[in-house]
């Protein structure tokens, strides 16, 4: 497989992932901003904090009680004067409306009773409403119903009245419990329906935001495991071959040649990740540009099927291809032949089987197949120098299998000249990368250790397009 071939999928994948969301420099200062979300405006600050709004409703009816009373000295229990501090003493409770407002009330209720203030009895009934309504219905109308049985005549001639009884009951009982009571319920009621919707937006804004971080947290590890796949390789095998030229320094023909493969798979890396960084940076501008363009002026070699998750990552903003998109029906035997001529040209004795007649595969299994081979290579190169490697192919109507088995290593790992570790470090990551992308090429995977000092890694993949 050509590099031209080999890479252009590649970008594709990559400007299909610069669609989602960049990190953005201001998610620092504001989250909202990371994640496209609209700026939540900012609260409108009330008038009067609660507790002030507590002191200037209890001051307010302090002063009408204490004023009724100085008018008229006689409406209470006791002399003029004591009857004027029972007013002022009675609306004192409403400090505490908020936090117990059955107290409260029952004092106003007994305020009215003995005629002291009729000022108290709407207040407390309207906070009865808005602060346990919301939470126990059953509470206000048992004290809507204390209220009916506190307030009602004392005299026979109230009752005997019909004129006298409907005066009472509009004045004392709907205009002093029941509509301050609805009015209280209303209000605690719509302050409770507003909390819940701000709770839920917030809710959603949190959800909203973690799925974005989690979308780039993805993003990033298929970059990274992607940067992994397509540099690694060739560089580990310009480290082998650049090791080896001091042992045929001697020969200029043979030196030629292995500076001959040091530069094509340089200049093969440096290509790579020139276009992997070049869509990275600038993906954002070419995909509204392309976005512009007609699909049929595209080239025939711009109109590349992409490889598994592109589709996923564009949130279906673009065309996808179709599902029987495949390549040539030898491009995964020339792809895994041209990987093992690599390595047994930096002096790994690599052989490889085909067994069945080589089918046509879809994009996403074909550039599985070929990451496969491509970090057995590499891992055999780096913990197994010199081993004997076997490459077997088998094409089955259902599934392509791949197995790739090395002896024990023929002589030991080099170290770095630097004495820094070994010639060809590992992070550790290749095979739980590659696990990961054959798994979403809807296979399966299995690497272990050999009775013989040597590894096996072995493959199962889909012949037919993945579900997604």
């Amino acid at each position: 497989m050509s590099t031209t071939s080999r890479t252009r999928p590649l970008r594709h994948t990559l400007r299909s992932w610069a669609v989602l969301p960049q990190a953005d420099p201001r998610a620092q200062a504001d989250p909202r901003a990371a994640t496209g979300l609209p700026e939540r405006p900012a609260p409108r600050a009330p008038l009067l904090t609660p507790r002030a709004a507590d002191l200037v409703l209890t001051g307010l009816v302090l002063l009408a009680s204490v004023w009724n009373s100085l008018k008229n000295p006689y409406l209470g229990p006791a002399t003029p004067w004591a009857n004027v501090l029972l007013a002022a003493v009675s609306a004192l409770p409403l400090l505490m409306r908020r936090r117990m407002p059955e107290p409260v009330l029952a004092v106003a209720l007994l305020a009215d009773a003995l005629q002291t203030s009729v000022f108290v009895t709407p207040c407390a009934y309207y906070a009865e409403g808005a602060y346990r309504g919301p939470r126990s219905r059953r509470t206000a109308w048992v004290a809507a119903g204390a209220g009916l049985v506190m307030t009602a005549p004392r005299s026979a001639d109230a009752w005997s009245s019909p004129r006298v009884l409907v005066a009472w009951f509009t004045v004392n009982f709907v205009l002093d419990v029941l509509v301050p009571l609805l009015l209280g319920m209303y209000v605690g009621q719509r302050r409770a329906v507003l909390a819940g919707l701000v709770e839920r937006a917030e809710r959603a804004e949190r959800e909203q935001r973690l799925i974005a971080e989690a979308a780039r947290a993805e993003e990033r590890q298929r970059i990274a495991g992607e940067m992994h796949d397509v540099v690694s390789h060739q560089v580990s095998l310009i480290v082998v071959h650049a090791n080896a030229l001091g042992a045929v320094a001697h020969d200029a023909e043979v030196t030629t040649d292995t500076a001959r493969i040091i530069q094509t798979a340089g200049r093969r890396a440096l290509t790579e990740l020139r276009e992997m960084l070049g869509v990275l940076r600038d993906g954002a501008d070419k995909r509204g540009k392309e976005a512009a363009e007609p699909a049929a002026a595209l080239p025939e070699s711009a109109r590349a099927p992409r490889p598994e998750g592109a589709a996923a990552a564009d949130g279906g903003a673009g065309p996808s291809p179709a599902p029987e998109a495949r390549r040539p029906a030898d491009a995964v035997v020339e792809g895994i032949t041209e990987l093992a001529d690599s390595s047994r040209t930096a002096g790994l004795p690599v052989s490889v089987h085909v067994e069945g007649g080589p089918r046509a595969l879809p994009e996403p299994v074909e550039r599985a197949a070929h990451r496969v081979v491509q970090e057995a290579l590499t891992n055999v190169h780096k913990h197994a120098p010199g081993a004997t490697t076997d490459i077997r192919l088998a094409f089955a109507p259902k599934t392509v299998r791949i197995g790739i088995v090395n002896g024990p290593p023929k002589r030991p790992v080099e170290a770095a000249p630097d004495g820094g570790g070994p010639l060809l470090p590992s992070g550790g990551h290749g095979l739980l990368g590659l696990a990961e992308r054959v798994r979403l090429a809807g296979g399966t995977i299995e690497s272990r250790p050999t009775g013989d000092g040597g590894f096996r890694v072995d493959a199962a993949l889909p012949a037919q397009e993945p579900a997604d």
